[in-house]
């Protein structure tokens, strides 16, 4: 059984008001009486608020809904009700702050252009104040409660952008699926190279290595930046005699999380003889959340993240040098450490590795009204880089190679972003062995621009690409796509899906580990195409490829927005 490919024409029919309505189901932007359609002067059409209402509250479809929902199959108008239907517990304070964050000002400005309050006049205070006020109400923030304290009679849906938006997405999703095909015929060409594998003789790589672990939680300052860099180091515990060389790993993690994500697999790296660190980078992590949430901070994230967690590790790195000596007798390998990290910490890690900062390319690709032109989610981090380049100390920083450590031989990113930070001009400029992964349903991230190319611009000697089909930017957004693409499987069927790509997952990245940190030779067939033939287990399958050159990537970048 193969699983079929996101279909966007499944869900974006070509006329105004599907594209609208679709619109409205993914962000929260109603009026408070009506929605108008503006087709072209002096063609309007309208929906009554009181039928969408109707509908959410009794599942019945009254006439005027009805024109609309012709389009529409049964289990289409469900997803709509129940998006309509969904409330969020988030009170007004915290709304407010993340909405007049400077990334919140850049989501509403973009939401502006499609929801008006008036014709050619951007709904931007409008939609804020709305979704402010839906936060009030004590069922909750809702789609409907936006609708009910929009701040005028109607809400002019921008038809001609909303199906330009909509033609785009099918773009996007098109492109994505003949990249995902196209790096699948290369990994089955690049297997018809390799000698067959006999799985009955490959070594381990389930969840759990010989050695029990020991987890050493350090509360660590860096003084000289005056930055805290909490870390958790996971050791393994060697009941004889140590080996002569430990090797260590470093782990970055992603904006909004924290040291402890990914704990389980930091716990099954050690148990293979690892020593694994995983710093907590305080700009970006949870308790920034938190505290942009009480009104503490006013960024999601802050800029200086983009140098400050490269100099973490560094200065964890630092820090485990001292250490050697008397805790662990000088047998460390510090001179060999691998790296990953995942999203913003698939970034750090990059950097870490070589890549710099290309602030030209940002100028470029973070032009007016970037978020609609490109649906790249991305480059709302991406951007925010550009506040550092007015500093000519940072900017050198970030162009200038010094955030690279030279203890760093091996870095593996999931999901990073790249397109516009980086570019072909920093990502050439990592020399060593890299892994990048990218999963097709990845909207955050998305695989082809942020991956793909990003694999094409590198010119290290050992590169790898490993895709995976209906895999999104977490687990937790895997399941909830799936979740609606593949109704006939239920959550549990799901999650337990979910979890076996996870491990199977795990082992192909302890395999890399051993292979480039432990130098051990013998995990060298799980790097192989024809190893990542063996994975597939729908809806999920993975590959692996060593090479996709430029010329075969071109053509479907060219039709990318």
């Amino acid at each position: 059984m193969r699983f079929p490919r996101l279909n966007a024409r499944r869900w974006l029919h070509p006329q105004a008001w599907l594209a609208a309505l679709a619109l409205l189901v993914t962000v929260p932007v109603q009026a408070a009486e009506e929605l108008v359609f503006p087709y072209w002067a002096p063609m309007e059409s309208y929906l009554p608020i009181s039928s969408i209402e109707t509908y959410v509250r009794d599942n019945k479809v009254d006439e005027k809904l009805a024109n609309y929902f012709k389009y529409l199959k049964p289990e289409e108008q469900s997803i709509v009700r129940q998006a309509m239907r969904y409330s969020s517990s988030l009170k007004p304070f915290p709304v407010s702050q993340v909405l007049y964050s400077p990334m919140g000002v850049v989501v509403l400005s973009s939401l502006g252009n499609l929801i008006q309050t008036g014709p050619e006049m951007n709904g931007f205070y409008a939609i804020r104040s709305a979704i402010i006020l839906s936060a009030t109400d004590p069922q909750g923030l809702s789609i409907l409660g936006v609708m009910r304290h929009f701040p005028s009679n109607s809400i002019r849906i921008n038809v001609s952008l909303a199906l330009q938006l909509a033609s785009k997405l099918t773009q996007f999703v098109d492109v994505t699926n003949e990249v995902v095909q196209a790096i699948e015929t290369e990994n089955k060409a690049q297997a018809s190279t390799e000698a067959p594998i006999n799985l009955a003789t490959l070594v381990s790589v389930q969840a759990s290595g010989p050695f029990q672990v020991s987890k050493q939680p350090l509360m660590l300052q860096d003084k000289s930046r005056n930055r805290n860099v909490p870390t958790d180091l996971y050791v393994p515990v060697f009941k004889e005699q140590r080996p002569t060389s430990i090797p260590v790993v470093v782990f970055s993690h992603g904006l909004g999380d924290t040291r402890k994500f990914n704990a389980s697999y930091m716990e099954s790296l050690a148990s293979y003889g690892f020593v694994v660190v995983s710093p907590e980078h305080i700009g970006s992590d949870f308790a920034q959340q938190v505290r942009l949430l009480a009104g503490l901070e006013n960024e999601i994230f802050r800029p200086s993240e983009f140098y400050e967690q490269p100099r973490d590790v560094t200065y964890v790195l630092n820090v485990l040098q001292e250490k050697n000596a008397n805790e662990f007798g000088g047998r460390l390998n510090l001179q060999n450490v691998g790296v990953f990290g995942n999203s913003f910490g698939g970034y750090t890690v990059l950097v870490l590795g070589g890549a710099t900062v290309d602030f030209t390319r940002l100028q470029q690709e973070c032009k007016q009204d970037y978020l609609l032109q490109t649906l790249n989610i991305s480059l709302l981090f991406q951007c925010r880089a550009l506040d550092l380049e007015s500093s000519p100390q940072l900017k050198a920083l970030l162009t200038s190679g010094q955030l690279q450590d030279p203890r760093v031989k091996f870095v593996m990113a999931i999901s990073p972003f790249t397109s516009a930070i980086l570019g072909p001009s920093g990502i050439s400029r990592i020399k060593v062995p890299v892994v990048l992964f990218g999963g097709s349903y990845d909207l955050a991230a998305p695989m082809v621009r942020e991956q793909v190319e990003a694999f094409s611009w590198l010119t290290t000697t050992d590169k790898y690409l490993l895709s995976s089909n209906a895999v999104s930017h977490s687990p937790q957004f895997t399941e909830l796509i799936n979740h609606f693409l593949l109704p006939s499987l239920s959550k549990d069927e799901l999650k337990e899906k979910t979890a076996l790509y996870q491990k199977k997952f795990r082992g192909i990245s302890l395999a890399f580990m051993q292979v480039y940190v432990a130098g051990k030779s013998e995990y060298r067939p799980y790097l192989q195409a024809s190893y990542a033939e063996t994975f597939a287990d729908p809806p999920f399958d993975l590959s692996l490829i060593r090479s996709f050159p430029p010329d075969r990537l071109d053509p479907f970048l060219s039709k990318l927005p």
